[in-house]
């Protein structure tokens, strides 16, 4: 018998290893519509995830349900996941969401090499630049009174001219939250993303462009820091007025003028 799995992203890898090579925005597409099935469904998801039921039984289920009305690459996917057992019954939807995501990011890579996979980095962290600089356009995207149409058309006046995967992804956020903001969702996939070449994303906020010199100096002096390749991701701030910011994960290297700026006023009002 199956252990019963704690960790929807392995599970997801080995779902969607079979079929990367060939993955197109179309199969991924399909598994975020199926996530969409589960997530409305309560009683078909907590079926698929009853211990007491046979794997082969829930296999099954999926096939029935699902044959016809989706590529068969996308039955099999699912199929592969509906087959574990989970721990509870978000596990298996879960694990769809990781599974849509790494089909994303390898049909980017099938399309154009590690720069696809670069530009959909760089795509996703970028849009959710944009919903840090604008609390109004997070509100009108989150908002579920909004229809689905509005909060469409408006993603893509924020993130015109993407790729068509980070469209994808950048769709699913806005429409299938999943109880997560908007762009700390999108800030997840493109960690997901950059995790397919294992990367770390390192965003780095300036009051102006740097330089090929200071990028690659910077690129060098943070891979040296973290041990591991790094990918920067850069945003314009003029309120920083000199120096830079980075951040990666949790931890951010403050070394912008103004925040040396507002340390020096505290230390004066002290």
């Amino acid at each position: 018998m199956a252990a019963t799995s704690n960790d929807p992203r392995a599970q997801s890898a080995a779902a969607v290893e079979r079929w990367a090579g060939s993955a197109r925005p179309a199969l991924a597409r399909e598994v975020f519509g199926v996530l969409a099935v589960l997530d409305e469904n309560g009683a078909l998801r907590r079926s698929l995830t009853d211990p007491s039921y046979p794997g082969e039984a829930r296999v099954q289920v999926i096939r029935r349900l699902f044959t016809g009305k989706v590529s068969p690459e996308a039955v099999e996917v699912v199929a592969a996941l509906a087959e574990r057992r989970w721990s509870d019954d978000r596990g298996i939807g879960d694990a769809l969401e990781h599974a849509g995501v790494a089909l994303t990011a390898a049909a980017a890579e099938n399309r154009a090499g590690v720069e696809g996979l670069e530009r959909l980095v760089d795509e996703l962290i970028a849009f959710k630049g944009v919903l840090d600089g604008s609390p109004e356009a997070q509100t009108a995207l989150g908002d579920p009174r909004a229809s689905t149409e509005a909060r469409t058309r408006l993603a893509r006046r924020l993130a015109p001219g993407v790729s068509e995967e980070a469209d994808l992804l950048i769709e699913q956020a806005v429409l299938s939250p999943r109880g997560a903001l908007v762009g700390r969702l999108v800030e997840r996939f493109a960690e997901e993303v950059a995790a397919r070449r294992e990367w770390w994303i390192a965003r780095v906020s300036t009051p102006r462009p740097l330089t090929e010199e200071q990028r690659s100096r910077l690129q060098h002096q943070l891979n040296v820091l973290y041990g591991k390749d790094l990918k920067l991701t850069e945003e314009l701030d003029p309120a920083l007025i000199g120096g830079l910011r980075v951040q990666v994960g949790e931890e951010v290297i403050d070394g912008s003028v103004a925040t040396r700026i507002d340390e020096l006023r505290q230390r004066i009002r002290a």
